[in-house]
Order: structure tokens, then sequence, then C-alpha cells
């Protein structure tokens, strides 16, 4: 393995090269010595409490699918590698890396002394288990992996770990920032019968409702569809406890978004959650106890097409209906706010792209349109299409609503069908089952192009994600994304993944929205929120979060 491509450490300075990166002595010092100590919680920490509106389905990070279970997975497990907008990844578990000579092979040394929550330390043997657990069970999380030689993962010492992928892959490391580590010893001892050898079940059963992490918080109550309790790990060596700092997060879970917008007010709940309708924030900001964030994301906004269901399987059909799409309306009175989208990827994590069509809200050129497809009006007429949008987010019913208004006006008859997100997500995999449309956004778990391209080939279809259910194929696309994939240089790379984007717009296997401003009503008392932390969801990782429990718009729990 050449190390000639490594980066360096000086001064205890983080350095960074095309390769990889090295955790300057002293700072790796101060952290494998912070993680043996046991740091003392302050009296009385304050509860933080948090209103979503969808279920959290599992614990098991490998099944987190919709923002706040991910969020929660972030906020239990930690990882090998780190986001960070400006330098993109940083040592986390991981003290450093190699890539070998032919680019596949990834090498990482560890931090000593990091601790799981029942005090165990974090070893290469724990990293190998979770990557093997993860490929052998499959699941939303697995699909972002399937690159990993799973006969390759090799722990030499308890400090070292490799993986070996299949074929070159320049986004592997950002893909890390979805692989969880969890305590192999802990889901052995609660490991039951299954079809996994020694390992059992793996350990599916006990971690669909605990948890078995490393992160700055372990779960202490859990009910799907009420609350996911977090309380405080003191002795998590990444940062430094306050007494703001919460020592219990109580994740309440309501349906009716209504709901969280009341609690909030009363001041029964601290935060409330992003999918509360705009006009409702608006109302909420002009209450001087509260302050609204409003971050741009590089969240791009879709309402996925099935690409295999007529008549959505002509390009005529999928283009009139990109043209019924009134993306300002959405951006400004149902959204609040967002910049209009060119393709699939976002320009924050591909830029420079030229010669990309937007299809302009036009329904005389939707009609024009139609007339080219093979489906005569009166054959259009006689499909009976499904909007799918989560049961509990008004914004997405909305966008659905009014897009399916202005078919109709087209006659193309489309209701809007509310569907619970885990019901859309099983749907999605297979291609008679998959909705006609999904609205849907992507957020940025994994800030490459190719991680959103991927669903524009073969190896997306069946996707436990909206996208995995468009069942669209150009071998011209799948062949640009394969070649950008597999070149180092970023620059040459763009070239590919552009002209992929260009002719994936001509397609139009999707409709392309706009770019999310998300918005996240809280207690004015609430610091700590993240514009972006260079992926989703460590802008919302809680242990920077602070509660300043003196203000007088505070209230704290009965």
């Amino acid at each position: 393995m050449s190390s000639k491509d490594v980066t360096s450490a000086v001064g205890g300075l983080l350095i960074q090269s095309r390769r990889g990166f090295i955790l300057g002595g002293a700072a790796a010092t101060l952290l494998a010595g912070q993680s043996g100590a046991v740091l003392a919680a302050p009296e009385a920490a304050p509860a933080l409490r948090f209103g979503v509106e969808l279920e959290i389905a599992s614990l098991d990070p490998i099944r987190s699918t919709n923002n706040w279970e991910t969020m929660l997975a972030a906020n239990v497990y930690d990882t090998l590698v780190y986001p960070d907008p400006e330098k993109k990844v940083l040592p986390w578990i991981a003290e450093s890396w190699q890539l070998s000579e032919e680019g596949k092979t990834y090498t990482f040394k560890l931090k000593s002394g990091v601790p799981f929550h029942d005090g165990a330390l974090v070893t290469s043997d724990d990293i190998a288990f979770s990557m093997q657990r993860m490929l052998a069970l499959g699941g939303p999380i697995a699909g972002y992996f399937h690159n990993i030689d799973a006969n390759k993962i090799v722990a030499p010492d308890a400090q070292t770990i490799s993986f070996t992928l299949k074929k070159d892959d320049p986004a592997f490391l950002q893909t890390l920032f979805m692989f969880k580590i969890v305590n192999k010893a802990l889901i052995l001892k609660n490991k039951m019968e299954g079809p996994h050898g020694e390992f059992g079940d793996y350990g599916a059963r006990f971690l669909q409702a605990n948890s078995a992490g490393s992160g700055p918080f372990s779960v202490t109550e859990y009910r799907s569809s009420e609350l996911a309790e977090l309380t405080r790990f003191d002795r998590y060596p990444f940062t430094s406890w306050g007494p703001k700092n919460p020592g219990k997060v109580r994740i309440m879970i309501f349906p009716e978004l209504v709901t969280i917008a009341t609690k909030l007010r009363s001041g029964e709940l601290d935060i409330g959650s992003v999918s509360i309708p705009t006009q409702v924030q608006r109302q909420i900001a002009q209450d001087s106890r509260f302050v609204v964030e409003r971050h741009p994301q590089p969240t791009p906004w879709f309402v996925v097409m099935n690409n295999s269901k007529p008549p959505l399987d002509d390009v005529h059909v999928r283009r009139a209906v990109a043209h019924a799409y009134d993306r300002r309306t959405v951006i400004d009175h149902i959204l609040g706010g967002g910049e209009e989208l060119r393709g699939p990827v976002p320009a924050q994590i591909l830029s420079g792209c030229e010669g990309v069509d937007v299809y302009e809200f036009n329904m005389d050129k939707a009609k024009a349109e139609l007339a080219k497809s093979k489906y005569s009006a009166a054959e259009l007429g006689k499909f009976q299409l499904e909007i799918a949008a989560v049961a509990s987010s008004e914004r997405f019913k909305n966008v659905a609503l009014l897009l399916a208004t202005n078919l109709k006006k087209l006659g193309i008859n489309v209701q809007v069908k509310a569907v619970r997100w885990t019901d859309i997500t099983a749907a999605q995999t297979k291609p008679e089952t998959a909705f006609n449309f999904v609205v849907y956004y992507e957020s940025p778990r994994v800030p490459h192009p190719s991680q959103i391209l991927t669903y524009y080939s073969k190896s997306g279809w069946g996707g436990a994600y909206p996208p995995g259910g468009m069942y669209y194929d150009n071998p011209k696309v799948t062949e640009l994304i394969r070649r950008g994939n597999g070149i180092s240089d970023p620059a040459e790379a763009q070239r590919y993944f552009c002209e992929a984007v260009r002719l994936i717009v001509e397609d139009c296997p999707a409709v392309f929205s706009h770019i999310d401003v998300r918005q996240f009503p809280h207690g004015r008392y609430v610091t700590g929120f993240r514009a972006f932390a260079g992926a989703t969801p460590f802008d919302l990782r809680l242990n920077t979060y602070e509660i300043d429990t003196s203000d007088t718009a505070y209230r704290p729990s009965r």
C-alpha cells in the first residue's frame, strides 16, 4: 500500500490531500485522553422536547429512512469519518486512512479509548461486524454499500480495519457518513435465533427497540409511534458537556402537525417539525417567544415518476407533467422559499453544468407534448393515476394537489393519496407496486453526485427510497455515470456527470422542482442550530444545542 498521497500531520493540524486525512498529534492525543475520562454531568441538566410527525419505526441504524429516524441514529451512533462543509471529510472514530495504489482498498487506523455506552471500547472487530451485519441483513442503508466486497473486510489488529471495493468509488468516504458503528458484544449477548449461523438474527429484534452505540446519546425509552427518549452519554469523547447542554432529549411523535404547533406555542415543546405549514410558521415567527430558523439546503425536491408504468413510460407524457408543474406557486406559497432546480443534482453538489433545460410551467407546452405521445387523449383519459404524499405532511399534500389539479386540466386523471412513509418506501421496491408519482425530497446524506445519480441507472432500481421506484434506464446515462465514478480528477468527473444530467433532463424521468429552505420553529431559548454540516443529518447533532432555562419564554416539563 502506497502512502505517497496520504495526508501528513504537522504541529497537530489537519492537512488534506486527495487520498485522505490524518489528525495531528496534539488533537489526537487530546481525544484519546478524553475518552477514558468520566465527565460529570451538571445537576438538573435541562431536557429538550422535540415534536415530530413521523413514526420512528425502528431504532436499528440500518433501517432508518425518514428524517427523524436518521436524526436519532446520528445522535446515538458514531461513524468512522465526519462531514464538514469546507474540508468535506474529517477523521472521527478513524484517526487516519490510506487508499491503495489500485484505488480500491481503504485502510483506517482507529483512535484508541473511544467507549460504547456500556463502557466497552470501540475496536476494529466492532467495525467489521457492523459492516458485515449491514450487508447480511440488507435494508435501506445497505444499498449505499453494495460496492464493498463482504469477503474482504479485514481487521488485522484492534486499531486497524480495511474495506476493499469491487470497483473505484470516489464517493466512498462520504458514503461512510451513513455507516453507523454498533457494539458487537452487546448485540451478540442479545441475539436470537436466525438464519446467520453463529450470529443468529444479528440482533435484529434487539436493535428494533434498543440502542448499542457510542454517540452522544443513548436511547432510554422508546415507543415507536409515541416517543424516543435520549439520555446524554457523559463519557462521550468528542464534546465538552456544559450546563446548558440537554441531559435528555424527548423526541415526541404527534401525527397531526397542528398538534405540534399548538404544543410548541403552549410551551410543551421546545422545537417543532420542519413540516409545520409555512403559514403557521409565519405566525409563530411573529411571537417574540419563538424563532424560526431559515437555512437554505442542497436538498432537491422532486416528483418521482414510475417510468415503467403506462402512460409514464412515454417521454412526452413525462415532459407534459413537468410543464404542468407550477414551481413558483410551490416555492412561494406552499413552501415559503427555495431556488429553482436544474436537473437532479443541486449546484452546491455538482456545479458548472451547462445546457441543462428547465421545464417551465406552461400548460400550452404541456398540451403540445401530450399531442406527441403514443397515447391518444381517449387512452390517457382511461388511466387512473395516483400521487403518493406522506400522510402527515401538509406540504407534500399541497404540492401533490396542485399538480393533480393541473394534470386533470390536461385530461390525465390523478388522485392524491396520503400514504405512510414506511408504506411508500416499501411500495417503491417493485415496479408493479411503485406509485405513479411520489412527492419527495432528497436530503444530502451523501453529498456526492454519484449517490443521487445512482437512481438514474439500473443499480438504483428498487431502492427503499422513492427514487428507487423511478425505474428509468438510458444506457448512455449509465455509461456516463460509470465513467464519472471511475475518475479521481474532480474536474474530469464533473464533465461526465454534467453530460449525464443533461440527458436525464431530456428524458424527464422525474419533475425537478427546487432547492429547499429548511424552516425550524423553536423557543428563542434554544440555540445551537447549524445551517448545514456538510451532510444530513449531522446538523441535527443535539449535543451542540443549548437551553437557556433562565429565559422567561422557557417552560420546564410538568
